[in-house]
């Protein structure tokens, strides 16, 4: 087995068995953003490992740049009945269509949520506007009339929280968890993350790893959050938040108070303690995801050559 094969079995191992791998990690490690950086880190891994890959099988042996007329160049030779292409030439180029097919529908898929979301962050704003602007202190809320309580943020360079009008009733360490909580998927870019692996979801739904990123991830975000309003308001106050804002509607381009997963949310806030940052996780999480597909790759090369 070639390096370059075996990177591609590595690459394929981590799409099908890193979501396992990542949801036993879950259980055991707290930190949301150590959790994050192992999603993130196995998806660009194995990306750039069946990117290498690809290259690696278009041109084997060659140490000079890899160029578009050298793809030309190998087309032309496939074509002359003549010479037979490589075995290596022939998946490589299967590899390098599958990219480009991925890229494009990647890319057709982000820009047609962001010009959604622009339409929705569009409304929102000219909605504020209407009721008097942003105020001095530069954090916009727009309060809207509606009989069930409802948070949500609208991410964008000038990002907003929506809060509903039944929301005012509520008592004031829970508004201010509610409003900590939108201020962090804002401060964060939180929205930009879950679009993307969204996006990425939609060009390549058939991977396991890309197909179940989005859902992690929104879990992660909110994590992220909830851990971030309880430093300010403390967990009872995002606990009681999260149950009064349970099952709230919000625009699908929108992070929600209560949009994922709350009874999973409901129980770590349970065993919170503070200050739970852990950067031996963090970095041994990313370090793990980001060369588990050549580890895996080059042990399947060393069995298969056994």
């Amino acid at each position: 087995m070639s390096l370059a094969l075996a990177l591609v079995t590595g690459a394929a191992a981590v799409a099908w068995w890193g979501p396992a791998a990542l949801r036993w990690c879950f259980r055991h490690v707290a930190d949301p953003v150590a959790m994050l950086l192992g999603w993130l880190g196995l998806l660009v891994a194995m990306i750039a490992t069946f990117l290498l890959a690809t290259v690696m099988l278009l041109a084997p042996g060659s140490t000079r740049q890899w160029a578009l007329h050298d793809l030309a160049r190998v087309c032309w030779h496939w074509a002359q009945p003549s010479r037979p292409a490589a075995v290596d030439e022939v998946v490589g180029a299967v590899g390098a269509l599958l990219l480009l097919t991925v890229l494009a529908r990647f890319t057709m898929t982000c820009t047609q949520r962001a010009y959604r979301a622009h339409r929705a962050r569009r409304a929102h704003a000219d909605l504020l506007t209407l009721a008097g602007g942003p105020p001095a202190s530069g954090e916009a809320v727009l309060w809207i009339p509606h009989p069930t309580p409802m948070a949500y943020s609208i991410g964008g360079s000038r990002g907003l929280t929506v809060l509903a009008s039944a929301a005012g009733d509520l008592p004031a360490e829970q508004l201010a968890a509610v409003l900590s909580h939108e201020r962090a998927h804002l401060r964060e870019r939180h929205h930009l993350l879950v679009g993307a692996v969204e996006g990425l979801a939609a060009a390549v739904p058939w991977l396991p790893l890309t197909r179940q990123a989005p859902s992690a991830v929104r879990l992660l975000v909110e994590l992220r959050a909830d851990a971030a309003a309880v430093r300010e308001c403390g967990p009872r106050a995002v606990r009681d938040a999260l149950l009064t804002f349970a099952g709230a509607p919000h625009p699908p381009s929108a992070l929600s108070m209560a949009g994922a997963e709350v009874a999973i949310r409901l129980q770590r806030l349970q065993g919170y303690r503070p200050d739970r940052r852990n950067g031996l996780a963090r970095a041994a999480l990313a370090s793990a995801t980001l060369a588990a597909p050549l580890v895996v790759g080059v042990a399947a090369g060393i069995l298969f050559c056994l």
